[in-house]
């Protein structure tokens, strides 16, 4: 079957991929604009799914990324449950699970990650918190009352661990790494965000690595690298993200951990771009052939401006800073830029030991990044600062003026 459609799709109804459709609107393209989106009930605001969602006593649903009107006021056709197979360059054309063969003259790539899988012994996958189902199942965790063991230490298992507590859930959390985000935050503020976390009843095993994972009668046995056994009732999976490329083997499209593209979205393939979590930008400035941006406001802010070049016919570099925050037991940290490994921290505003805080990253005098917490006026001057590339004397001068 094949559908006629000599205009724009876009793959994936995520953030960057309706910001996507945003921008080709705003930059004047008045075509057909089709998205297509395998889950059922696209578009909805994921990163609440951990943050808020889990945490509520009221059961609320996830956020619609746009309304049916909203969509229909922009002449957005929205498939849902049309999961892109293939990709076609040669006849341009996206072929999809309902057997569609759709036309296009710009596609563009938008299929974000999934949940990296944590498979047992016997074959079964463990639970994660990545879609709408995955938070029915925790919220059944939830109900249960029956205690939570999380595998993986990375900002998910930890807003995860702070949403269950917040139920009285007994949660215990293993981690590989001695200090759950340390190389993120800086020791200070990961040994800050550690001790709150002890505060508030979490059980931690730290420093070890996950081997495998065996079910039994109980419940299930995990093994650690260095030999012990972990008995646990119900386990959730938090141990990263895969970008969604897999329907895109062998079509022609470079992919390295992601949809390899410029600074304009641009991929090695004409009228083929990517937004969002899933493309790898290359990234000379820093010495890394690709890097991925797994963020909110990165998969926003670039896909419009991936809508816009190509309605203006443009090739204009996405160059924001990088923006993420967490939240947890009621208090939000902002992460701006980045902090890079052997960067020294500064505590430039407030004190880290009351969770009211500015900290600045950087080595020898450039400033990398800057993480904040409970000071949110500072966000906007460490956002400028960062863009015009200012040094760490810049952000302790900015500090001392504040």
């Amino acid at each position: 079957m094949s559908r006629v459609n000599d205009g724009i799709v876009i793959v994936g109804a995520s953030a960057a991929g309706l910001s996507t459709a945003d921008g080709l609107r705003e930059g004047g393209y008045t075509g057909p604009l089709t998205v297509l989106d395998e889950e059922a009930e696209p578009g909805y605001d994921r990163p609440m799914l951990s943050k808020s969602l889990l945490a509520a006593k009221e059961h609320a649903t996830p956020a619609p990324l746009r309304t049916d009107e909203q969509l229909a006021a922009k002449g957005i056709d929205l498939l849902a449950g049309h999961g892109a197979m293939g990709l076609d360059i040669d006849r341009r054309l996206v072929v999809t699970n309902w057997g569609e063969a759709i036309g296009w003259r710009h596609v563009i790539v938008a299929t974000g990650v999934t949940a990296r899988p944590m498979v047992t012994a016997g074959g079964t996958t463990l639970p994660t918190l990545r879609t709408r189902a995955d938070l029915t199942a925790a919220r059944q965790l939830v109900t249960s009352a029956r205690p939570v063991t999380l595998i993986g230490g990375g900002f998910i298992g930890l807003e995860v661990a702070a949403a269950l507590r917040s139920h009285g859930v007994e949660v215990t959390l293993l981690a590989a790494a001695e200090l759950p985000l340390a190389g993120s935050l800086g020791d200070e503020i990961a040994g800050w965000l550690h001790g709150l976390h002890l505060a508030n009843g979490v059980l931690f095993e730290l420093g070890t690595a996950t081997a495998s994972v065996e079910e039994t009668a109980r419940g299930y046995d995990i093994h650690l690298a260095d030999g012990r056994v972990r008995q646990a009732t119900s386990v959730l999976a938090g141990i990263g993200a895969e970008p969604a490329s897999d329907w895109l083997i062998g079509s022609g499209i470079e992919l390295d951990h992601g949809v390899v593209t410029d600074a304009a979205g641009r991929t090695n393939v004409e009228g083929v771009w990517a937004a969002g979590d899933i493309a790898a930008r290359r990234d000379p400035l820093h010495g890394r052939r690709h890097r991925r941006f797994e963020h909110w406001t990165h998969a926003i802010e670039q896909g419009r401006r991936v809508g816009l070049n190509i309605a203006r016919g443009e090739a204009t570099a996405y160059d924001a800073v990088p923006y993420v925050w967490t939240e947890q037991y009621g208090l939000t940290l902002h992460m701006l830029g980045e902090r890079r490994p052997g960067d020294t921290d500064i505590v430039v505003e407030g004190s880290v030991s009351t969770g009211d805080f500015v900290v600045a990253h950087g080595a020898g005098n450039e400033l990398h990044g800057a993480t904040i917490c409970g000071r949110v006026r500072a966000l906007r001057t460490y956002r400028k600062l960062l863009r015009a590339r200012a040094s760490l004397t810049d952000a302790l001068g900015a500090a001392a003026s504040a």
